[in-house]
């Protein structure tokens, strides 16, 4: 791996256990965090540096730290909303890797809400929260656009459907973050576990949306479609092992941002790939904008999706776009506009007074600050309260 600055935008609650591990695992090169609060995120840096020097020096394995072991963690205020500032920030810094974790607001929090609410407003699926996620993103990629920046962009808020809407403003992110990468390792676990074998010679193939995650883990009932195969050296053994049983088996895992751990721990291998010469075979969302998730290849020339033998690259494709209606969305038309399901759309109709059965690119923004604000009242009518914390 060759020397990499790593700009990691957003210090949030996913960005920070980013930022921890990282500093842990020492990422070869700098870290550069950028965030809005400047005294939050200097501190964060500041946690990460004495975590991982306390923990054995592990941020200057290889070179990647500073002096005296000590990883090369930077901080630097950024504010996404100041498109000039984004560009001027790309600009100065040439990073090897962009990793935007930035949303309007953390996914998790409207399940702080009194449960009767709670349980409610989860009845509108993830979609219909589309402006709070893609808002940022779209602001990142306009000014990685005007900088000319020629490196990679991750980006974690949503990337199964909001990365399809980027690619038809021809925006689109190099992939997304999480997501199909966090069900693959229970499938390998538990087939390995069936067939007496080490887990690393399980190889698995999934291709899967979002919208499929909550009834992996035993959060939804209802299943979106998906492609699954299952080898071990080199045999498909998917049938042997009930694939289909072993992707619904009971795994209850912690609600909230718990479960961050797990999505920044399969975004590394993504992000080292990425520094490599030489391919890497790993899962991710959205590949070049693609909706839902992939087996795909990673080098330092990108990312794209791998070969599936016994399924084409527009059959993989259609089984995703299918899934988007169990997320609560119709569809996304040519121009990005996303058309979202009538039941999940009068869900925050009924609940927050929200009326937005179409969203247009160009309406995200105003169509996001309606939404905080609304679900901002809503909390307060209910007492309780909905905090900001996107990086």
């Amino acid at each position: 791996m060759f020397p990499a600055t790593l700009l990691l935008i957003g210090v949030g609650s996913l960005g920070t256990v980013l930022l921890e591990l990282l500093a842990r695992q020492a990422w070869p090169g700098r870290i550069v965090a950028a965030s809005r609060n400047a005294a939050r995120g200097e501190a964060r840096c500041n946690l990460a540096r004495l975590g991982a020097l306390a923990q054995g020096g592990a941020g200057g394995a290889g070179g990647a730290g500073g002096a005296g072991g000590a990883p090369r963690i930077e901080f630097e205020p950024l504010d996404l909303d100041d498109r000039d500032a984004t560009a001027e920030l790309v600009d100065r810094l040439e990073p090897n890797l962009i990793l935007s974790t930035a949303s309007r607001l953390t996914w998790w929090l409207p399940g702080l809400l009194p449960a009767p609410q709670a349980t409610r407003l989860a009845r509108a699926g993830f979609g219909p929260w589309l402006p709070l996620h893609l808002s940022l993103s779209m602001k990142l990629m306009a000014a990685v656009r005007e900088a000319g920046y020629a490196g990679h962009t991750l980006t974690a808020p949503f990337p199964d459907v909001v990365n399809a809407v980027l690619a038809k403003r021809d925006l689109a992110p190099t992939c997304g973050i999480g997501n199909v990468a966090e069900v693959v390792p229970k499938v390998q676990a538990h087939a390995a576990l069936r067939l007496g074998v080490d887990s690393r010679e399980v190889r698995v193939t999934l291709v899967a949306h979002h919208a499929l995650q909550p009834a992996v883990f035993g959060e939804r009932a209802e299943r979106p479609p998906y492609f699954l195969s299952i080898e071990h050296q080199g045999r498909d053994v998917t049938a042997q092992v009930d694939g289909d049983a072993l992707l619904f088996a009971p795994y209850p895992l912690p609600p909230g941002p718990a479960i961050h751990f797990l999505t920044a721990a399969s975004a590394i291998p993504l992000m080292r790939a990425l520094c490599r010469e030489g391919e890497t075979r790993l899962h991710a969302p959205a590949p070049g904008g693609l909706p839902g998730g992939y087996p795909v290849l990673a080098d330092r020339s990108g990312v794209r999706p791998a070969p599936i033998p016994g399924l084409g690259l527009e059959e993989a494709v259609e089984i995703n776009e299918r899934s988007h209606r169990y997320d609560g969305i119709e569809g996304i038309e040519t121009d990005g506009t996303v058309v979202f399901r009538e039941e999940s759309a009068a869900v925050l109709g009924e609940e927050l007074g929200y009326d937005c059965r179409r969203l247009s690119p160009s309406e995200t923004e105003a169509r996001a600050e309606e939404l905080l604000a609304r679900l901002g009242e809503y909390a307060r009518r209910h007492g309780a309260s909905i905090e900001r914390e996107n990086g």
